[in-house]
C-alpha cells in the first residue's frame, strides 16, 4: 500500500486524549498521522486527502453541518470516530457526509438506528415507555436512512485506555497536549503492564463495590435510582462517594464490582473491576455489541436485569459461590488482557479501510 498521509482531527479532553487517541498515540509509523483540533485549518492548510474525526461535536452537542459540507468537499475519505459511551448515536445526521463511521459499541439489532429512541438510548426508551420518565427538555436526535447503515463499523471502546485513573497526571496531560499537540499526552500514560493475577491478589475485604451517585437527565438516571432502592439498607453494598485513589484501592480489593449504566452502557469502572481481579456485575447487555468485549453473561460479569429486581439477591448468590465467582472474575481478565493485545491488528484494519482508495491515487 502506497503511504497516504491521515489527518485526525480530535478533541483535548480526558477520554478523547487517554482512550480513544491511544490507538493512534501509540501507534507504528507516526509520520502518516497529522493531529489537529482546528477544523478552520483543516478546510485552508491540510495537505492530506483523509481525514479522520475523534470526537467532535460532543463539547457543544451540536453537529455544523456546513462544516461537514466544507470537508466533505475537500477530502477523498472521511471517517468519524463516534465515541459516546453509549450503543445509542446522538449525531446520526453525520452519515451522509462521511464514508465510514466507527463507534465504541452497536445495537445487534442495527434498524434500531432507523426510528427515535427517547433520549438517545435503548435503556432510556425504556425507563421511558414503562416507568414514563420524562426529562425537563427532551431533544429530538436524527434517525439514519437503512441506505446508510452500512458505513457503521465497530471500532474500539474505553477498555483500552489509561489505567488505572488518576485524574491529576491525565489533567495535566490535557494541558500539555493543547499547549504542544496530541502526541505529548503519550508521556503522561501510566504505562503500568497487566497485573499479575489480579484475582489471587484481590483480598475481598469489600463484598460489594457500589460507590455509584445519580447523574444526568432524569431518562438516564432512572436505573441508578432503581439500583439504590434496591440495595439501600443492604450491609453487602459498599456506597457513598470517595476520592479516586481510596476507590482504585476499594476496587481492587473487592469480590463484586456493581456498575451500572451512566450517559451510556459502557463505564470506565467495567474494565477497572476486571483490572482489579473483581467479578462484574451489571445490567444485561446482550442488546450490544463492543470490543473489548467483557460482557458474555455469566462467562466473563454477572448480568441483572434493567430493572434491577433480581440484583439484591444474585449477589448473594454470587457471594456464596467464591469458587464460580473468582472462575468468571479469571475469564474475565484473560480475555480482556488478549483482546487488547490485537489492538494493533484491530487498528491496522480500520485504517486500511479508511483510507481505501487513496492510498492508490
Amino acid at each position: 500500500m502506497a503511504a497516504c498521509g491521515i489527518t485526525v482531527l480530535a478533541l483535548h479532553d480526558r477520554i478523547g486524549t487517554f482512550h480513544s487517541l491511544k490507538a493512534f498515540l501509540f501507534a507504528p509509523d507516526q509520520g502518516r498521522f497529522t493531529y489537529t483540533d482546528s477544523p478552520e485549518w483543516c478546510l485552508s492548510k491540510d495537505p492530506n486527502r483523509v481525514l479522520v474525526m475523534v470526537r467532535r461535536f460532543i463539547k457543544p452537542d451540536y453537529v455544523d453541518l456546513e462544516l461537514m459540507r466544507g470537508l466533505r468537499a475537500k477530502y477523498d475519505r472521511i471517517a468519524y470516530f463516534h465515541d459516546d459511551a453509549g450503543g445509542g448515536i446522538p449525531r446520526l445526521e453525520i452519515l451522509p457526509y462521511v464514508d465510514l463511521f466507527y463507534s465504541k459499541a452497536l445495537f445487534k439489532d442495527r434498524s434500531l438506528y432507523t426510528r427515535r429512541l427517547y433520549g438517545k438510548e435503548l435503556y432510556s426508551d425504556y425507563y421511558h415507555e414503562k416507568y414514563g420518565v420524562e426529562d425537563p427538555e427532551p431533544r429530538e436526535r436524527a434517525v439514519a436512512a437503512p441506505a446508510e447503515l452500512g458505513k457503521l463499523r465497530l471500532s474500539w471502546n474505553i477498555g483500552i485506555g489509561d489505567y488505572p485513573r488518576g485524574k491529576l497526571r491525565q489533567r495535566a496531560g490535557v494541558a500539555v497536549s493543547m499547549a504542544l499537540g496530541f502526541r505529548a499526552a503519550r508521556a503522561f500514560y501510566s504505562r503500568k503492564p497487566f497485573p499479575r493475577d489480579p484475582v489471587s491478589r484481590n483480598a475481598g475485604t469489600i463484598d460489594v463495590h457500589a460507590r455509584i451517585l445519580l447523574a444526568g437527565r432524569p431518562s438516564i438516571a432512572w436505573q441508578r435510582k432503581l439500583i439504590l432502592d434496591r440495595i439501600a439498607g443492604q450491609a453487602e453494598f459498599l456506597q457513598g462517594e470517595t476520592s479516586q485513589a481510596r476507590y482504585n484501592r476499594e476496587v481492587a480489593n473487592s469480590k463484586i464490582v456493581l456498575s451500572p449504566f451512566g450517559w451510556g452502557e459502557l463505564c470506565l469502572r467495567d474494565f477497572e473491576a476486571v483490572l482489579g481481579g473483581a467479578l462484574l456485575m451489571k445490567p444485561d447487555m446482550s442488546h450490544l455489541v463492543t470490543w473489548p468485549d467483557v460482557f458474555v453473561p455469566n462467562e466473563t460479569y454477572a448480568p441483572f436485569t434493567w430493572d434491577a429486581d433480581d440484583l439484591v439477591p444474585k449477589a448473594r448468590e454470587w457471594l456464596a459461590d467464591r469458587e464460580g465467582r473468582e472462575r468468571v472474575a479469571r475469564r474475565a481478565y484473560e480475555s480482556y488482557k488478549d483482546q487488547v493485545a490485537g489492538l494493533g491488528e484491530r487498528f491496522e484494519a480500520a485504517m486500511a479501510e479508511i483510507v481505501g482508495d487513496s492510498a492508490r491515487s
